[in-house]
């Protein structure tokens, strides 16, 4: 059983209610691309995605073959598929691989040069693709927030 610590975080935004939140390194070998992430802890989410900013810097190396419709919270968007991994660092200092097929939002200018837009600022999503398989325990009270690993 390995245990990796989640914090609560505000992503960013100074009115948002802080919410479950852990640190990922994520891969994405087909562009051989990867960096540090903060995903939101969401178990309404069906699948991990990257959203905003970190979306927004891959839209050029995206294929538009994988792209495919979405529908959320937030209303209807379009997701593209990668293969990829997450890599957790684990509370013994510990390194600990998922490997998962990752949505990546599509982001159109029109969207992002609108003056109050804030999707750049869409925290991503840790999803139950992940759930599914680890478990994860949340004491909103005591601010304990871990993913447990098998």
């Amino acid at each position: 059983m390995r245990i990796i610590k989640c914090y609560l975080s505000n992503f960013g935004h100074r009115n948002l209610m802080p919410a479950p939140a852990v640190q990922a390194y994520c891969f994405i070998p087909r562009i051989n691309l990867g960096t540090n992430v903060e995903f939101m802890v969401d178990t309404g989410a069906s699948a991990t995605c990257l959203n905003g900013n970190y979306a927004f810097g891959l839209q050029g190396h995206m294929r538009k073959d994988t792209l495919s419709p979405s529908t959320g919270i937030g209303g209807q968007c379009g997701y593209y598929e990668e293969d990829a991994v997450l890599v957790f660092t684990d509370t013994k200092g510990q390194e600990l691989s998922f490997p998962l097929e990752l949505s990546i939002q599509r982001i159109r200018r029109c969207l992002w040069r609108q003056p109050k837009s804030y999707i750049l600022q869409t925290p991503c999503l840790l999803g139950r693709d992940l759930f599914s398989k680890w478990e994860l325990r949340y004491n909103h009270r005591g601010k304990n927030i871990t993913l447990i690993a098998p």
